[in-house]
């Protein structure tokens, strides 16, 4: 065989390796989470404290980073609530983290997933009138498997309250 037939075969089998790891990752796309925004049941007082949760589902073989990773370069996890007039954030609560030893790296990474819950506590002005209020947030993350970490990406998301006369 030649040296410029070698080389054709050789280009040729890395275009096909190169083709079939596009293809392979391009099947699989990057994983999305699912929202679920829960409200309280009943109508919420004016002047009342309520808390609002927020249920992610990612695939099973997914994470995301914590709201605060250990390691100052990862993409936190970050729940932005778009609070409308009369409504006032008092603090967003982020579950505990599970650690994820990877290999190469000294220290665990701080994870959530595959499911996780985030509680919104929220105060509803005294005074505020009556009827459906919706409470607009964006949700922050960047989903990873055992070898891949996905392009970061938002999801929008709201709740719509009952506020009671």
């Amino acid at each position: 065989m030649t040296a410029r037939g070698a080389l054709a075969i050789c280009l040729a089998l890395g275009s096909a390796i190169a083709l079939g790891s596009t293809s392979m990752s391009a099947q699989r796309g990057r994983p999305k989470a699912d929202l679920v925004a829960t409200a309280p049941a009943g109508p919420a007082k004016p002047g009342t404290l309520v808390t609002l949760v927020l249920g992610v589902r990612l695939p099973a073989d997914v994470h995301v980073q914590s709201d605060a990773p250990r390691d100052p370069t990862l993409i936190p996890t970050a729940l932005t609530i778009a609070a409308p007039e009369g409504v006032t954030v008092e603090r967003i609560r982020y579950p505990k983290a599970t650690d994820l030893p990877q290999p190469g790296r000294s220290e665990a990474l701080a994870v959530f997933g595959p499911a996780l819950e985030i509680a919104v506590d929220v105060r509803l002005k005294a005074g505020l009138a009556a009827g459906a209020l919706v409470v607009p947030a964006t949700f922050r993350y960047q989903a990873c498997d055992a070898s891949t970490c996905f392009p970061p990406t938002r999801a929008e998301v709201s709740w719509t309250l009952a506020v009671a006369p």
